[in-house]
This record gives C-alpha cells, sequence and structure tokens, in this order.
C-alpha cells in the first residue's frame, strides 16, 4: 500500500486552485510553467491547501482528489479529520473505517488498529469497531488485548453472542497453555511466573504501544504517534527509540522547542 506520492509516470493531475485565492492562483500559475512535474507538485500543494482555508472546500477538494486515488489512506485519514472539524461524525467515521478496511486488506494489522482507535475514540460504544480490534488482536495472538476489546462489548451489549464465544475460547485457550506448561515441568523445578493480568483495554503493554506509535506516524497522525511513543517509553529498552521519535513528531508539528527537549534525553541516554 502506498501512503507517500503517487508514482512518477502516472497522469499529471489539475486542480481548480482559484476557490483557494491567492495562494490557489500562485499554485495554478506555476503548474502552468512545469507541466512535467505537475503530478508531485499538485499532491504536495493540495495536501497544504487541505490543511487550510475553508473547511467545505477542503472536503470538496479531497473528495475530488479521492476519486481519483481510492486507495490513498491518507488522504482518506485527512477526509474524516475534515469531516469531523465540520462536525459531520457520521461521514468522519465512514472515512476511518473505510482506510481501516484498506490497511485489513493490505495485510497491516498495526495501522488497521490505530484506525480503528481512533473511531473509538469518537464512539467508544461503536461495537463493529471493537469487534474488529478484537479479530486483529487474535490474530496476532494477543489474547489479553482480545479480552479486553470483548469484555467492552459486554459492557454495551451484555448477550453479544459472538463476544460470550470469544471469551469462551480465549479461557478454554489460556487455561490449556497452563496445564502444557506444567506438563512441561521437569526436575530441578523452575518457578513459573503467575499470569500477567491484562490491563485495562487503553493500558496496553510498552511494545503495543510502539507498534501503534509507528503506525500513526507512517500515516503522518502525530499527536495519536506521540501519545503512544509517551507510553511506550516506560520501556527502558525502547525509551531511546521512543524519544527519537517523539522528537521528530515534535519536529513536524513545528514544536523546536518539545523537539529539542526529546533530542536531548535521547543524547543523554547515549551518554550512560
Amino acid at each position: 500500500m502506498n501512503l507517500g506520492p503517487p508514482e512518477t509516470g502516472h497522469e499529471s493531475r489539475t486542480f481548480d486552485w482559484s476557490e483557494f485565492g491567492a495562494a490557489g492562483r500562485a499554485v495554478d500559475a506555476s503548474n502552468s510553467k512545469d507541466r512535467g512535474a505537475a503530478t508531485e507538485q499538485n499532491r504536495e500543494a493540495m495536501m497544504l491547501l487541505i490543511s487550510k482555508g475553508d473547511i467545505k472546500a477542503r472536503i470538496k477538494e479531497c473528495v475530488k482528489e479521492l476519486e481519483k486515488s481510492r486507495g490513498d489512506t491518507r488522504l482518506r485519514l485527512k477526509l474524516g479529520d475534515l469531516h469531523l472539524k465540520n462536525r459531520d461524525v457520521k461521514k468522519a467515521i465512514n472515512e476511518y473505517l473505510q482506510a481501516a478496511e484498506l490497511c485489513e486488506k493490505e495485510k497491516f494489522g498495526t495501522r488497521a488498529i490505530a484506525i480503528y482507535k481512533r473511531v473509538l475514540s469518537v464512539d467508544p460504544k461503536h461495537i463493529k469497531v471493537l469487534h474488529r480490534v478484537a479479530a486483529l488482536y487474535l490474530n496476532g495472538g494477543l489474547l489479553g488485548d482480545a479480552k479486553g476489546c470483548y469484555e467492552e462489548i459486554l459492557k454495551i451489549k451484555p448477550n453479544d453472542q459472538e463476544a460470550l464465544k470469544a471469551l469462551s475460547m480465549i479461557k478454554e485457550s489460556q487455561q490449556s497453555k497452563q496445564v502444557q506448561i506444567r506438563g512441561q515441568k521437569e526436575e530441578p523445578p523452575r518457578q513459573i511466573l503467575p499470569e500477567v493480568p491484562y490491563t485495562p483495554f487503553d493500558s496496553e503493554d510498552p511494545e503495543t504501544h510502539y507498534d501503534l506509535g509507528l503506525a500513526y506516524k507512517t500515516m503522518e497522525l502525530f499527536d495519536y504517534a506521540i501519545a503512544e511513543f509517551e507510553l511506550a517509553s516506560q520501556d527502558p529498552l525502547r525509551k531511546f527509540d521512543c524519544y527519537m521519535f517523539l522528537a521528530e513528531c515534535f519536529k513536524e508539528k513545528g514544536d523546536s522547542e518539545q523537539s529539542m527537549k526529546y533530542f536531548e534525553l535521547a543524547s543523554r541516554l547515549c551518554k550512560l
């Protein structure tokens, strides 16, 4: 799946920049001088102008671009953000869901989870999304995280048969694993650590937060990435990488003060 600019060799795209005022006319004039490089320049200019100006005009331009590039996950997420700013939650969620489904088709499970969690930040009781996240966790062998999702579903819909069945299967799997561990126990006896209790739905282990942070960063969702890397930095083995990624995210957001702060923290770790 291509999250970046379109590959070279595609047909040049043109846009109606007039509705964006002077900035748009400047882009149009620039394009008329050099049509050969129009594809990449138009895309960069389009993404810049989509982030500014009137929301309805930005939505219109984003929809127009998506008609030509329906598989562009980043652009679809941007459209979802614009709908959310325009207080159209239903349309925002629809775009987020389409983006997540695209990631699932491309076998990018972690990215799909990151987008589904974005939906849950808007609608925490979206049962369909909770089911999808739980299924992705199961596919990744994260039984504890999947269990948390199904428990959230049952709080909303106590008689959800799919959740009840899944929880029963997870319990059987965990019990079976414990039996296997006991059966493999040999002399001299080794201490078997108790199973780590499941933590709340929004507080997974550092590795999961780290993976989600990488997914958000790849999709240029820097606020979400920052939140995940801050949680993942609790792991001493990942602290340096998290600090470096945090510095990069804040730099992309234009917050040089916070960026320098994390670069300095990372630098101190190198000196230890």
